[in-house]
């Protein structure tokens, strides 16, 4: 009897520290707030831990962003801490999943590369002597905005060697220079010994549209310049219709790549170059088009899911992948590790290739994310987006465009 009431008192008093233990942990690490979509209860990302509403919460939308207090608790009964959920109206768009085209255009002109030029009897530099960099994003010359490659030859050839005045961007921070261009002995023309970009074209997925507002977003990262690596200034851009004529595979090291042609077909016009993808507003609507709600990013997790593609033909398919990683909070682009599983996908493109990018992915009837970028050495994964992230982006965007229309 008494080696019975021993072992009880042991295991009692190991689940008090496991409880103890718990509560602690939950206590110190579990947030202060949550974000939800749902009525009554949001998810802690933490099996033992549930957080529920003190009070109850419309669902029909009325309070859109109010804050509720909340009691987190362990298995749903013992206590562990104060909370707040907010609760945020569920949004539905309609799935890409189609290729398209990007041509976009740079507020002002990048500088892809300075270098040096045989003027009289010597080599030069202008454009390294004056301290332009590789990178920068040329504004203005002599006071004069500059918009492409040819405004600035123009400049320079026009200048006859007089100092010119050059008004650039670098790391987001305004700089003026001064610049002397030098004849060059191949033409006799006065250059300044850089090369400039004045635009960009691309090939991309759509992750969703918004057939009520027409909001389009895609790629899921930004378009960034060849030569720099840096984000091309947006100064106006479109999309276009893209007709696929096949796939060059993808294998360790060698990235692959959806191959296809421009067509003639404007979809739309581009609004935001970002981190997070490329953001514009469709020509048309399908106010038809079958809707799907929107995951906020506290609602994935890995598993099986579904990527959507345009990889064969015109028409997008849906394959198999998994998510094997989830970075919460770790920034954009890569809040997801995804391995595609499908045979037919692996198949056809050996995983993700280049083109694919923006792919929605689907888990659990929800769009989660969209793919981003593919692992060099192991086409078969790659790193996806929060569609939450896409999704805030494109309501910034909304908000924008309605504040310039009133």
């Amino acid at each position: 009897m008494q080696r019975a009431i021993k072992i009880v008192s042991a295991v009692v008093s190991v689940v008090c520290v496991l409880v103890f233990c718990f509560v602690g942990y939950g206590a110190a690490y579990l947030p202060e707030s949550f974000v939800t979509a749902d009525a009554q209860s949001t998810d802690t990302g933490n099996p033992l831990f549930s957080c529920e509403c003190e009070e109850a919460v419309p669902a029909d939308g009325s309070d859109f962003a109010r804050s509720y207090p909340a009691e987190i608790k362990l298995w749903g009964t013992i206590p562990v801490k104060n909370s707040t959920v907010t609760v945020v109206h569920r949004r539905y768009v309609t799935l890409g999943g189609n290729v398209f085209g990007l041509r976009i255009f740079a507020d002002g002109v990048i500088v892809a590369g300075v270098g040096t030029l045989a003027s009289g009897n010597a080599t030069v530099a202008p454009a390294k002597k004056a301290g332009i960099k590789q990178g920068d994003v040329i504004k203005e010359i002599n006071g004069k905005t500059v918009t492409s490659n040819h405004e600035v030859s123009r400049a320079a050839e026009e200048s006859h060697g007089e100092k010119l005045s050059v008004k650039l961007i670098r790391d987001g921070k305004t700089k003026t220079v001064e610049v002397v261009p030098a004849k060059d002995n191949a033409d006799g023309k006065y250059k300044l010994g850089m090369w400039v970009r004045d635009s960009s074209a691309g090939v991309g997925t759509v992750t969703f549209v918004d057939n009520v507002t027409g909001t389009v977003a895609g790629l899921g990262h930004a378009i960034c310049d060849a030569d720099t690596g840096g984000i091309i200034p947006l100064g106006s851009g479109d999309m276009l219709n893209v007709i696929i004529r096949g796939c060059v595979k993808g294998t360790s090291g060698t990235p692959g790549e959806l191959c296809g042609v421009f067509g003639n077909d404007v979809l739309g016009e581009l609004y935001i170059n970002g981190s997070d993808g490329v953001y514009g507003v469709a020509s048309e609507k399908d106010s038809s088009a079958k809707k799907i709600p929107v995951a906020l990013s506290s609602e994935v997790k890995t598993g099986k899911a579904q990527i959507v593609s345009t990889v064969d033909g015109g028409e997008t398919e849906y394959f198999d992948i998994e998510i094997t990683k989830i970075h919460r909070g770790d920034g954009e682009e890569k809040n997801m590790v995804i391995k595609v599983t499908d045979d037919d996908l692996l198949e056809k493109t050996g995983g993700i290739v280049q083109g694919m990018s923006g792919s929605p992915i689907v888990q659990n009837g929800m769009l989660v994310g969209a793919v981003t970028h593919v692992f060099v050495n192991d086409p078969q994964q790659g790193y996806a987006i929060f569609a939450e992230t896409m999704i805030e982006t494109a309501e910034e965007l909304e908000k924008r465009l309605a504040d310039n229309a009133a």
